[in-house]
This record gives C-alpha cells, structure tokens and sequence, in this order.
C-alpha cells in the first residue's frame, strides 16, 4: 500500500518559465509600440524612468527592472542623463 501525498508543490518546468517569459515579453511590446517608439518629432518626445514604466506597466505585466532595461535597449530606446538621473527617451504616438 503507497501513501499519496497531499500538498503544493510547484509545476513549473522549464519549459513552461519560458512560455510564461515570452508572453510577458509579447505583453510588454505590444504595450510599448501601441504607445511609444524609439524614433520621432521632438514635439512628441517624452522622458520617463524606469520607476515610472514599471508603474505604467503594473496593469499589464509585471517586470523587472533589469528585464524592462534589457526589452528597452533590445527594441532601440535610449537613455539620457537628466541632472545626473537616467532616463528612457521615448516619443509618444498620438
């Protein structure tokens, strides 16, 4: 007679993290190019940090910051240096 094992235990294989991954991934570019581009007229440039993304993503997905950094320079936004804080150059799509 084996004993069954009752509890939680985690699911999650490889596989599965990456799945999970890519749909984040897929989340965070449709949100960003709905939104924003990389390129565009200075009358629709904007600044934001990496705070206040991560704010603007919170009801879509959850990232982190590095993940956010890493996504940002892989889709061609760049960062400049206000009084010494970094922030993301993006331009707004009307």
């Amino acid at each position: 007679m084996s004993k069954k094992i009752i509890g939680f235990h985690a699911n999650s294989s490889g596989e599965e993290q990456e799945q999970q991954e890519k749909k984040k991934q897929k989340s965070f570019i449709d949100y960003f190019s709905t939104n924003y581009s990389p390129i565009g007229l200075s009358s629709e440039k904007c600044y934001k940090t990496t705070a206040e993304l991560i704010y603007d993503l919170s009801n879509v997905v959850d990232v982190s910051p590095q993940t956010l950094s890493a996504l940002l320079t892989a889709a061609g936004y760049k960062v400049e240096y206000l009084a010494g804080q970094p922030y993301w150059v993006l331009y707004e799509k009307w």
